[in-house]
């Protein structure tokens, strides 16, 4: 099925020349809540197979775990463990208890595929998938090859659109990575049934996002002292889903985490095959940033 709806998501170049095309929706947008909704409905309508969900134990896998309990559509969470030598817990195992906790709250039994880590970097596999992807990150591969192994539809709880404060331009702006684009590549190139942009699927809910109270209030520079909606994004989340997330505290709270933090502070990185491929994945590391206003101004055409 398609990976963004009507493919209004579309992005091509590489490094410096990277750049994303997003066709504006043709119909009026509901609140980003609604807006998930239907687009869930639809995604559930055309998927094949029985529905998974990557569940890292993160914000976004959250809300799309909350979507599908709230809509009664049945689905299996899948949480991946990366076991390692240089801890007595799993490396993510800071991410993944949220998961856990989540699943047991609500009485879901999850899925748990466990991968040495280790293994992954030192014997070069890792680098080596990012290759078949033009992947500019480390981090992903390991989810990559978690979404191949499941016999079924996988959706990721992947990024939502997100917004961050340019500093040496003073402005605020809607931010594309190449390296969460290559996800998309990753699933063509290796015909995986499944939906990993679930939360950007639609145009409607890339302008319902950005046309959000709380995201609207950074644009206007009304938030001064954040510079990214990673700790602003649950107000989105929550509004009109009563969802009750809590935001991310980078000073007291839960803090945005990927799950490979521990990793940078192990001998991994010292190891050959590290130091010879991360260079590689620099290429592959473009960024889109389009101005805040402009990019309202430009999607709300249809308004």
């Amino acid at each position: 099925m398609e990976l963004t709806r009507n493919n209004y998501l579309r992005g091509s170049g590489s490094g410096k020349t990277w750049h994303v095309d997003i066709d504006p929706p043709k119909k009026k947008v509901s609140s980003y809540f609604e807006e998930t909704i239907k687009a869930v409905k639809y995604v559930d309508e055309q998927k094949v197979g029985k529905t998974y969900l990557l569940y890292s134990g993160g914000m976004d896998s959250q809300y799309v775990f909350n979507v599908y309990h709230r809509l009664k559509i049945p689905f299996t969470p899948v949480i991946v463990r990366l076991t390692g030598r240089y801890s007595d817990h799993d490396y993510n195992a800071h991410e993944t208890k949220y998961a856990f906790e989540h699943c047991n709250k609500v009485g879901i039994k999850p899925i748990v595929m466990e991968m040495n880590f280790d293994s992954f970097i030192e014997n070069g596999e890792c680098f080596e998938l990012a290759k078949t992807f033009d992947c500019g990150s480390w981090w992903l591969p390991h989810t990559m090859k978690a979404a191949s192994q499941i016999d079924g539809f996988v959706i990721m709880g992947n990024d939502p659109p997100y917004m961050r404060y340019v500093e040496d331009g003073n402005y605020w702006a809607l931010e594309e990575l190449q390296y969460i684009h290559s996800i998309m590549k990753y699933f063509t190139k290796h015909n995986v049934n499944g939906c990993p942009f679930l939360l950007s699927y639609t145009p409607e809910m890339m302008l319902a996002f950005l046309l959000d109270p709380s995201i609207k209030e950074l644009g206007d520079g009304k938030m001064p002292g954040k510079l990214g909606t990673n700790s602003t994004k649950c107000d989105v989340f929550n509004r009109g889903s009563g969802f009750n997330m809590e935001n991310y505290n980078f000073k007291y709270g839960r803090k945005k985490a990927g799950g490979l933090e521990f990793v940078i502070t192990t001998p991994l990185i010292e190891s050959e095959v590290w130091k010879e491929q991360f260079e590689w994945q620099k290429q592959f590391r473009g960024e889109y940033l389009e101005n805040y206003h402009e990019a309202v101004k430009r999607l709300s055409v249809y308004q």
